[in-house]
This record gives structure tokens, C-alpha cells and sequence, in this order.
């Protein structure tokens, strides 16, 4: 029985590899996504404290 090679003993290595690539390329993505969410973020975040800053100079300036 040993060495036998059908569709039976095929399957569950063939199965086995393509859920470790799935989980390889989502984890991938999920990372990709998530620095991309993250820059996109810190670059929000900048902008929104350089328009307070700006407001309040232009609110000092009013004065």
C-alpha cells in the first residue's frame, strides 16, 4: 500500500499546500494594507495639527 499514488492520497497534501499559500498571500496583504492604513493616518493626522496650528496664529494674530 505504501508508495500507492491516487486521487486519495494526492488530495490531502494538495489541500494542505493551497490553504498554506492562501494564508500566505492574505497575511501579506493584511500587512500591506494595514502600513498603508497606518501612513495614511500619521499623514491625516499632520495635517489636521498644522491647520489648528495655523488657525491658532491666525486667531493670535486677530488680537
Amino acid at each position: 500500500m505504501s508508495g500507492n499514488i491516487n486521487p486519495r492520497t494526492i488530495m490531502a497534501p494538495v489541500a494542505a499546500f493551497t490553504m498554506a499559500g492562501v494564508l500566505f498571500l492574505y497575511t501579506r496583504s493584511s500587512i500591506r494594507a494595514a502600513r498603508s492604513n497606518a501612513k495614511s493616518r500619521r499623514e491625516d493626522e499632520r495635517f489636521r495639527r498644522q491647520q489648528h496650528q495655523q488657525h491658532q496664529q491666525r486667531e493670535e494674530a486677530g488680537r
